[in-house]
């Protein structure tokens, strides 16, 4: 029953990316509230809250 409950789950384009980085830097700097929703085993998850640090990851 779960696996009829999944969600195909879509990439971000670069634009996107860069959107999101945007928002992220801003809400670290200015101490905003963020809404970050997230894919995690076939549904979107989200989360409210501060961004206090950031982790900087290269992807190849």
């Amino acid at each position: 029953m779960n696996k009829q409950l999944e969600i195909v789950h879509s990439l971000l384009t670069e634009e996107q990316m860069e959107q999101v980085n945007f928002t992220l830097i801003e809400a670290l700097n200015t101490n905003k509230e963020v809404h970050l929703t997230y894919y995690k085993q076939g549904q979107y998850i989200t989360e409210t809250g501060f961004i206090q640090f950031a982790d900087h990851l290269e992807y190849a």
